[in-house]
């Protein structure tokens, strides 16, 4: 890793009032993990504070109002000209239809059991074998 500088990006897992986990599948045309399955999120915006940047990646993303409950995992990648760091951060869907950016092709709600078994962007996931453990005990 050496060298290479940090960037900070939020992921939201949205949960709906049945407790279903919100996955977006990545666009054929993404640039990186194109056709798996993501949390909703992105990154800061300069000055912008971290619960704020969340809400706003998922309304950009979905079209949702979401409500910030806690943080819930973290995870990281690296790429060529830098470290991405990723805050994993629990939060609660609003009412309404998931309405997708042109940053994805489909949407799923899917129970927590069945996160590890999605196939989920690399980076995250050994973060769904550990959040979907948690939940079941």
């Amino acid at each position: 890793m050496g060298n290479k500088p940090f960037s900070l990006s939020v992921k939201a897992l949205v949960r709906d009032a049945n407790g279903r986990c919100l996955l977006l599948r990545r666009s054929a045309a993404s640039q990186g993990n194109a056709g798996k399955w993501d949390l909703p999120g992105g990154k800061l915006d300069p000055g912008e504070s971290v619960d704020r940047a969340l809400c706003r990646e998922v309304a950009e993303e979905t079209g949702l109002a979401v409500s910030v409950e806690r943080v819930v995992g973290a995870a990281q990648s690296e790429l060529p000209d830098r470290i991405i760091a990723y805050l994993v951060m629990e939060a609660r869907a609003g009412s309404g239809p998931v309405r997708l950016s042109a940053e994805h092709d489909d949407f799923t709600w899917a129970d927590v059991r069945e996160l590890a078994r999605m196939d989920l962007a690399p980076p995250f996931l050994a973060f769904a074998r550990t959040y979907g453990r948690a939940r079941e005990e």
